[in-house]
């Protein structure tokens, strides 16, 4: 028997589904990318350091902020710079911007439709309108927010090695910031439909990897936090170590690479990132949360949605407590880029040098690592992306769900597989840099 889904639809990039079962048995599932590498890795060679974030941040439309900000710090890592406090701030600031926009973007619109047997989203649209208006406005504010930090919402220019070129327009932060109870009623609207959508009773043990942080629900830096099955400890490592332990594969069959860590798949974004950290999600997302009595870790990666619709209101809640504290530090404090010469005198030997760093994305950890030659350009980098380290999970997942559905008619059989691969929040555009 075989399964096959051709166009996927509904997510960032373009992908195809193919399964084979012989006498009952899953013997493959495969998310097929159908288009092509982008070769990003490989254009930066010999390339100028400083070209890095502006190039990466084009690998994707939905999450140039993350692109951009992994790259800066992978760069200052190598060169040994230190932001000040407040560039950091305004940096959180664009990381939860595209947190809230992209989570709210993929719940609504593209994965929630899943569970109502809807595959058009204007009858969705239709059907939940209140909804519809609130995540509308949700993604606006946060695109407000990446625009008026980042200089544009798409592929934002104002962030560089070291600092900002402009400081932000504090009284249009203001504005944002005076806004905050109707977007957070908006924001808990989407979290109310979420977490009363019955999702399929699935489970598959599986790694749970993301930043961690002592002091905070960490998205901009921290460890890398590793936990396996229930009894096992988790397991902490140094972002610039994760090479060491995972291992990106090629197959013949799609342009993306995929991932193992420890020669086992495992699972980053929303859901990793709260059975990592849930201890350390603000007031309101926190109740939510224990609103739903999980049990750690929770297996089911539906509930990814869940975890996302979570984050928006952690996201927003955060976003105040920033804003208030940034909106406090006068526009000269506001740290410049560090010049090219700046950043040359940081390496005054003229050795080689090399940097890496991670942030995480809305789909989960991105990394970037780069070797510079003593002249400032690049020799080598590697940039894993979260549904790189997700497909083959992805994979597993789907090979444990199959049996359950194979009763179904194909067009049923289809809507639930599709619901599944949506629920990761895959982007086949950053997976195939």
């Amino acid at each position: 028997m075989k399964i096959s889904i051709n166009h996927i639809g509904k997510m960032e990039g373009q992908a195809d589904f193919v399964a084979e079962i012989l006498k009952g048995d899953v013997k493959s599932a495969k998310i097929m990318t159908t288009e092509g590498a982008r070769l990003i890795e490989g254009i930066l060679i010999g390339r100028h350091f400083s070209e890095a974030p502006i190039i990466t941040s084009r690998i994707c439309g939905i999450c140039p902020v993350v692109h951009k900000l992994s790259s800066i710090k992978a760069i200052e890592n190598a060169f040994n710079i230190q932001p000040t406090e407040e560039v950091i701030n305004l940096r959180k600031l664009l990381l939860l911007g595209q947190i809230i926009h992209s989570h709210a973007l993929h719940l609504f619109f593209l994965s929630l439709p899943d569970f109502f047997e809807l595959e058009n989203d204007l009858n969705f649209i239709r059907r939940q309108p209140r909804e519809a208006d609130a995540a509308i406005k949700v993604r606006e504010w946060a695109l407000k927010l990446i625009e008026a930090i980042g200089g544009r919402a798409v592929h934002p220019i104002n962030c560089e090695v070291g600092g900002f070129k402009t400081a932000p327009d504090f009284a249009v932060l203001k504005n944002l910031e005076s806004q905050f109870e109707n977007i957070l009623k908006d924001a808990l609207k989407l979290a109310d439909l979420a977490i009363k959508i019955k999702f399929p009773k699935f489970k598959r043990q599986t790694q749970f990897v993301s930043l961690t942080d002592k002091d905070e629900y960490a998205f901009y830096d921290g460890d890398l936090k590793i936990i396996n099955f229930p009894n096992a400890s988790p397991k902490i490592i140094k972002a610039e170590k994760f090479t060491k332990n995972i291992k990106e594969i090629e197959e013949p069959y799609r342009a993306a690479k995929s991932a193992e860590l420890n020669g086992e798949p495992f699972m980053v974004g929303a859901l990793a990132r709260i059975n990592n950290n849930h201890q350390k999600l603000n007031p309101l997302a926190k109740g939510i949360l224990n609103g739903l009595k999980w049990k750690f870790p929770q297996y089911n990666t539906f509930e990814n949605i869940s975890a996302q619709a979570i984050e928006i209101v952690h996201g927003i809640e955060e976003v105040k407590k920033l804003l208030k504290e940034i909106s406090s530090v006068e526009t000269r404090f506001i740290a410049s880029p560090v010049d090219l010469q700046t950043i040359a005198s940081a390496n005054p030997l003229g050795r080689e040098t090399s940097g890496a760093d991670a942030v995480e994305a809305p789909r989960g950890t991105l990394y970037h690592y780069y070797k510079i030659d003593k002249n400032g350009y690049i020799t080598d980098c590697q940039i894993i992306t979260p549904t790189v380290s997700f497909l083959k999970n992805l994979e597993e997942d789907i090979v444990a769900y199959i049996p359950d559905l194979i009763k179904l008619s194909p067009a049923k059989r289809s809507i639930k597989i599709r619901a599944l691969i949506r629920a990761y929040d895959p982007c086949i555009s950053c997976a195939t840099h």
